[in-house]
Order: C-alpha cells, then structure tokens, then sequence
C-alpha cells in the first residue's frame, strides 16, 4: 500500500512539472505594422508585458506603409510564416474578414469598454469583435508661427473658412515661401470636399459620388491655388514631400493627421502652431481613422496572443503612444495633451466630434489607389478644371470597385 501511495505521489509530481514546463514553454510572438514613428511605443509596451511573461517574446517587425503589410500578409496568410498580431484598418478589415483569416475575439472577453466605441465598432461585424482597438486620428492644419510673424499675417483661428484659408495660402506665398504644401494623400482633399458638402463614395453603397458641382465647386479652389503658385504642384512635391517642405521652413501650412505631431514638433518647436480645419458650406469634416491589433484564425499561439492583446488594450500599455497617435483609450487624452503643452493638440480632439470614416468596403485598397493615381494626374496638370478632375476619378473609382 505504501508504495502504491509513493508511486502515485510520484505521478502526481511529474504530472505537475510536466504542466509546469508546458505552461513556461518559450513562446514567440510576431507582432507586424507600419509607421517607423511608432515603433518605439510598440517597444515599449512588448518590453513591459515581457518583463512579467519571461516565457514570452515579442518580434516586432514593421514595415514602410500599410500597403507593405498588406502585399506581407497576403503572401505568408494561412502559413506558419503568418504574423500572430498584426496592425488592422478599416480597409483592411473589409477585404480580410470576409476571407475569413481574421480571428474572432469575441469567445476571448477582451475588455474594451474604455476604448473608443467608434473605433471598437469599425471591427465589429455581425456581433463579432475581430481586432482591439489601438488608437484613433483626425486631421488639422500645421502651420509655421515664424512665418506667420515674418510676413505680418495673422494666425488662423477655429472659426476660419475654406475660403480664408486660400486667402491665406495666398497671402502667404513671397521670398522662396509657398502659403500651403498641397498634399499626396487623398484624405486631406476628402476633408474639403465633404466640408463642401459633396461625396466621396454614395451611402446607400460602394460606388464612387464624387462627380458633383459641389465637390468641383471647392476641388477648382485647390486646383487654383497651385496654377497660381500658392500652393506646391505634383512636379514640386516630387522634388521634396509636403512634410520636408514644411519642416525645412518653405511652406507656410500643411494639413495632416495627428500622428505627425512628434515630428512637426521636433522640427520647429514653439514655431508650430495647429489649428482646426476650415469649414465650408455643410461645416467641418475631419478623416477619422484607427488603428486595431488583430490575429489570424491560423495562429498556432492563441492563448499567448489573446494575453498580450488583453494588455495592449489597458490604460498602461495604451498611454505609451500619446507622444506619437491619439490612444483609443480616451482617457489617455490628457495625458496626451500635457506631452505638447505649446501647441494646439485640441484641435484634433475637437476633429474627433466631426469626423468621418472613409470606405471601408471589398476593393477599398483598389478604390483609394484608383482615386489617388487620379489625383496625383491632378497635381500634374493633366486636367483643364475641376469637372473633368471629378468625371475621371469617379470613372476610376467605379471601375477598382468592381473589380
């Protein structure tokens, strides 16, 4: 009897270790995204939640832009090559959840109730949780106090209109500088034209509407300001981007998301000046955007991986960001704000009331290239007026969709 009790002991003891060992197993996580500038709060956070889950190890490996992800998951989804978390948008998520290769969350009972409900509900579908939410944007204008002060311009102000902003790229363009930047990025032009009141893509579904005098109406304003110098042709911004020319001190404005803040700050210092963007006939609209951390339904590690999302959805590991997004976690919007005390960040909390998601629908990715490919002939000159600018791309856009 003795030793029947001593062997089962014996079992008992190895059983447990054997749990132990398997529990303790060393696990890697990869963890994929773009944006260099984010990086370093990514660090940050892996660091921490490893220093208490020594088992765990977190590969961060980011890529130049989120078509670089895309063109990376594509290519290793459904392999053991697949990242275990990747960073998610709503672009993204419109062309992968339907393939079924985003993992649902929901059964995991990851706490997101102090995240941004907008940017929690953009992942869900059907009742299905299928990322966590990381961070939310909005757009504003950057401008160069110094050059403002040099040039005896007044500073624009909250209540400023498309139309004062013209004016004031105008008033703005002398002695080698240009009152505005243009830009690459088709956001920035969405925020005038729905500003305008036309429409960038139809709401009853995914067909481009775009081809409306209103949109023409204020796309003819922009197009103006570049035929008259005011404002950087495509030639130019191929020459030097949007940001190099606003940081080097060559153009007086640019418009752009909050993610760029750190950067803006670090160039010119208490010379940068935000302000919120210009309203026009229907008011203010502002691209809204997050980003969310989501997981393959291939992932050999899921246990692991829900953990560590559990974590990056926590005030500790989402207040890591605020030097460079705005954090899902609203809260953390103080604590933001106090890391640029100087500049008016609360433009883009304000942007955050008006702002308005762009497509996200099957062949989004399609449709923005499209869109963008016609806006870059735009910037060339390739168009007579703002009709056939308006004509060509919802022609474009039409075509990607149906793709």
């Amino acid at each position: 009897m003795k030793k029947m009790i001593t062997w089962i002991m014996v079992l008992v003891m190895a059983l447990s270790l054997t749990s132990f060992a398997a529990a303790e197993e060393a696990v890697t996580l990869r963890l994929w995204m773009w944006d260099d500038a984010q990086q370093p709060a990514m660090r940050a956070m892996a660091d921490e939640y490893e220093a208490s889950h020594p088992n765990v190890t977190i590969e961060i490996s980011c890529q130049a832009d989120v078509s670089g992800l895309n063109q990376r998951i594509q290519a290793t989804i459904g392999t053991s090559d697949a990242p275990e978390i990747f960073f998610m948008n709503y672009n993204l998520a419109a062309e992968y959840i339907p393939l079924g290769i985003v993992a649902d969350l929901t059964p995991y009972g990851i706490d997101q109730s102090d995240l941004a409900s907008g940017i929690v509900n953009a992942y869900t579908v059907d009742g299905k949780v299928y990322a966590v939410a990381k961070d939310t944007d909005s757009y504003a204008v950057f401008y160069n106090k110094a050059l403002f002060d040099q040039a005896g311009v007044p500073y624009p102000d909250d209540s400023w209109t498309i139309a004062d902003f013209c004016e004031t790229a105008k008033k703005m363009t002398s002695d080698g500088v240009v009152g505005w930047t243009s830009s690459t990025s088709d956001r920035v032009w969405y925020n005038f034209i729905w500003s305008n009141g036309g429409q960038i893509y139809s709401e009853d579904g995914p067909t481009a509407a775009i081809n409306t005098p209103e949109s023409a109406e204020v796309i003819q304003m922009l197009m103006d300001l570049s035929a008259n110098g005011y404002a950087y042709t495509g030639p130019q911004l191929a020459e030097v981007s949007d940001t190099a020319a606003f940081t080097s001190g060559i153009a007086a404005m640019t418009i752009n998301g909050s993610w760029m803040i750190s950067q803006y700050a670090s160039a010119l210092g208490d010379n940068l000046g935000i302000v919120e963007l210009p309203s026009g006939a229907a008011g203010k609209f502002s691209a809204n955007h997050g980003i969310g951390y989501s997981t393959t339904t291939s992932n050999e590690h899921m246990e692991e991986t829900v953990d560590f999302l559990k974590y990056l959805a926590t005030y500790d590991a989402q207040v890591k960001q605020i030097e460079v997004v705005i954090p899902a976690n609203l809260t953390c919007a103080s604590a933001w704000e106090s890391v640029y005390p100087n500049v008016n960040v609360g433009a883009f909390m304000n942007a955050l009331s008006y702002g308005r998601s762009y497509l996200s629908t099957v062949n989004a990715t399609l449709a923005r290239t499209a869109y963008q490919d016609v806006l870059a002939r735009l910037r060339n000159g390739d168009f007579a007026n703002a009709e056939e600018f308006c004509a060509a791309a919802e022609e474009a856009v039409n075509y990607a969709l149906s793709e």
